[in-house]
């Protein structure tokens, strides 16, 4: 798992958790405190709410909205070719 750290506008820090081989597209929007399983593909201009939990093996679309809070179980395809 990695795990990347930034600092917001607020000063609070925040993390989002990446798992091994994962794939985040172009122009995703991934909110604060975010857990993404291994094995995840996010689709470009895909946004997933803050404190959500992805988990592995997961398919997320183009252009697909994840709300805040959201669990999304391991082998999930959501969006685009669902």
């Amino acid at each position: 798992m990695n795990t990347i750290t930034h600092t917001n506008p607020n000063g609070e820090t925040v993390r989002v958790n990446v798992g091994r081989h994962s794939t985040i597209g172009e122009h995703a929007t991934i909110g604060g405190h975010v857990t993404i399983g291994e094995y995840t593909t996010i689709g470009e201009h895909a946004v997933i709410g803050s404190y959500s939990v992805i988990g592995s093996y997961v398919i997320i679309g183009e252009n697909s909205y994840i709300g805040e809070n959201s669990y999304i179980g391991s082998y999930s395809t959501i969006g685009s070719d669902a």
